[in-house]
């Protein structure tokens, strides 16, 4: 069965590099895309993944929907993937009037994730297609995305939540060597100017790494590894 499944994926794959290679893409794409953050405030990234704060210790915790400190501090460094669902449900105006910890609860209940001795686990991709259809949100998942698919997601009017090496926020918290590990949404690029922009959930106010971070095509690269997911409004559903 998990062969089947995979054959089945690498021929998504290989269908929609087809779509994107000979199609045109627009030479630039700049949306502008609400931009929510994992953790409490805006501020709290840093704090946090530098430890000058522990996350059960931050006094907004209540700011994200979390229904206790603890389960804010459960929650705060795997929000990424709800991060960046919240943001796309902003900018596709299918608001679910949730907060960010909030969806992930529901996300919990549809087996988005799992629990284990060790805590929660990474978002699981397909179980989210299938439960983000409820927010009015398509989802098709690509295991190989390269940058010209990105850019013909983009062209088309949809947005991509692609996994990428934590470090692209410009402050080591990985192994270089890691590949994917946090999850950013994808809102422009520009070919002129060989850059992309994201939407990082963990970007740090002082950098400027949160909303519209505009990072070079080489650093994109060096830190992208490779996969994600397409987001589209329900009724621009295609196969491609």
């Amino acid at each position: 069965m998990k062969i089947f499944s995979r054959i089945i994926q690498e021929a998504r794959n290989v269908a929609y590099a087809l779509c994107a290679r000979f199609h045109s893409a627009k030479s630039s794409v700049q949306n502008d895309v609400p931009y929510v953050c994992q953790f409490a405030t805006p501020k709290s990234p840093e704090l946090s993944l530098t430890n000058e704060l522990k996350a059960i210790d931050d006094p907004h915790w209540e700011n994200t929907g979390a229904s206790s400190p603890e389960r804010y501090a459960e929650w705060a460094y795997t929000m990424c993937g709800m991060s960046s669902t919240l943001m796309a449900l902003k900018f596709f105006r299918k608001d679910p009037g949730l907060k960010v910890a909030q969806l992930a609860e529901d996300a919990l209940a549809h087996g988005v994730y799992a629990r284990d001795r060790t805590g929660l686990s990474d978002m699981k991709y397909r179980p989210y297609s299938a439960w983000v259809r409820k927010y009015g949100i398509t989802a098709k998942i690509y295991t190989r995305l390269n940058l010209q698919g990105i850019r013909y997601a983009l062209s088309r009017g949809r947005l991509a939540i692609v996994s990428v090496n934590p470090n692209i926020r410009g402050y080591a918290t990985a192994s270089a060597n890691q590949k994917g590990g946090h999850l950013v949404l994808v809102t422009g690029y520009d070919l002129s100017r060989e850059t992309i922009s994201i939407n990082n959930p963990s970007g740090f106010e002082s950098s400027k790494t949160q909303k519209d971070h505009s990072v070079t095509i080489r650093d994109f690269l060096d830190h992208y590894a490779g996969r994600g997911i397409v987001l589209s409004p329900n009724h621009q559903e295609s196969a491609s």
